[in-house]
């Protein structure tokens, strides 16, 4: 488990071992979790569905790429030197 670990350390931000606390995280893991729902609905359960939003589904899904980049940008509030995030560990 340790050679994993030290290899998140070298390819992945500093900050990985914090991501549950990231809003992008969480914003991706809604829609993955909503994309298989969606899928398995009926197409008449769909449609009834897009027509009380009233969006085209296209503009929810370039909507939803929009919020990920920007809840990816903006400041989360964890960012903590890989070296004192594993001093937290031990």
């Amino acid at each position: 488990m340790n050679a994993i670990s030290t290899w998140f350390d070298k390819v992945l931000v500093p900050e990985w071992r914090k991501a549950l606390k990231m809003l992008s995280v969480w914003w991706n893991i809604i829609w993955a979790a909503a994309v298989p729902v969606w899928l398995s609905l009926p197409e008449d359960k769909q449609g009834a569905i897009l027509s009380a939003i009233g969006v085209n589904p296209g503009w929810l899904v370039a909507a939803a790429f929009v919020i990920g980049i920007l809840a990816r940008l903006k400041s989360q509030g964890i960012s903590v030197s890989a070296e004192s995030d594993r001093s937290d560990q031990s």
